[in-house]
């Protein structure tokens, strides 16, 4: 499993920066935000002391929808093929770095959090238990707005909107946070944080993209369902 805590450890970390912030609760006031299709594009780089500078890039696309999320990465064709030609029989474990994840929020504010796995045509539900297993914090703030708007209230707006957009900055310590925030859109632009020795720094970008010809969870029909904790050894 620590593989999997490693593959989804760059996204955890970039969409999850302004947690340093603010713990806001999962069961937030009904979403009062309009429906996005973003592209995702995420980096992190990391100056280890052996001097060895480490960067980490990937794409995803979220597609939101009042009460539901569906993240997805993009993946090399290449790279599909190959994972397809493994025998996925028996017990396994879902890969959490690239299998989609869907996210719906429930009437009690609880999550229904799921992996996708298409090649198996099964989706996975994930019990909050295992939530860090996939590398999923269980916000649904940071989930559907990408950052917590909860957390924006602890950060120091800087300037007016400009361009519809508003930027916050917070520090603490040597760790700088800067989010550009789509005002009417109701999204981070750009989410960046980094050090004040050059260390690490990670940058998430987000753009506006077309929906998809049909939402990918309408895709589900005749899928079967089972428990992660049916998939642990």
């Amino acid at each position: 499993m620590a593989f999997l805590k490693n593959l989804t450890s760059g996204l955890k970390a970039s969409i999850s920066a302004l947690a340093l912030l603010s713990a806001a609760p999962a069961a937030l006031a009904a979403v009062s935000a309009p429906d996005q299709n973003l592209q995702v594009q995420h980096y992190s780089m990391v100056l280890g002391r052996d001097g060895v500078k480490r960067e980490t890039t990937f794409t995803e696309r979220l597609y939101r929808r009042s009460d539901q999320v569906w993240t997805e990465r993009l993946i090399a064709a290449e790279t599909t093929d190959a994972a397809d030609g493994h025998d996925h029989s028996g017990h396994n474990h879902p890969d959490a770095g690239s299998s989609p994840m869907w996210v719906r929020r429930q009437a009690d504010g609880s999550l229904d959090a799921r992996l996708i796995e298409r090649h198996q045509r099964r989706t996975v539900k994930v019990d909050s238990q295992y939530y860090g297993n996939i590398g999923f914090n269980g916000n649904w703030g940071s989930t559907f707005y990408l950052s917590d708007p909860q957390s924006l209230k602890n950060m120091r707006a800087v300037g007016a909107v400009k361009d519809g957009v508003q930027l916050y900055e917070s520090k603490r310590g040597d760790l700088t946070v800067q989010v550009s925030w789509d005002v009417k859109g109701q999204y981070p632009r750009r989410v960046e944080s980094f050090d004040a020795h050059g260390l690490a720094r990670r940058q998430t970008l987000v753009s506006v993209i077309a929906a998809p010809p049909v939402l990918p969870w309408k895709t589900l029909a005749g899928y079967a369902e089972i428990d992660y904790s049916d998939l642990l050894d």
